[in-house]
């Protein structure tokens, strides 16, 4: 595995959850307007971050590390 794989790989185990998983934030993010309990589908994973389509009918990426949600069950 290269280094550019290796820090994809990284990002994914940091984030927790796979792409396609419905989440669910524990907090709310004043910038962006999300509140704890808003829901979405991770629609990506990067280097930088969590793409989540909300329901709100937005996408935004997350820091996983700043914005914590959790998996909801399938």
């Amino acid at each position: 595995m290269d280094a550019h794989g290796a820090r994809h790989l990284s990002a994914r185990l940091r984030a927790g959850v796979r792409v396609g998983t419905e989440i669910e934030l524990d907090s709310d993010d004043a910038e962006s307007g999300l509140r704890a309990g808003d829901r979405g589908v991770v629609r990506a994973i990067t280097l930088d971050g969590v793409v989540i389509d909300w329901e709100k009918g937005f996408s935004l990426q997350i820091d996983p590390q700043a914005l914590p949600y959790h998996a909801l069950a399938a």
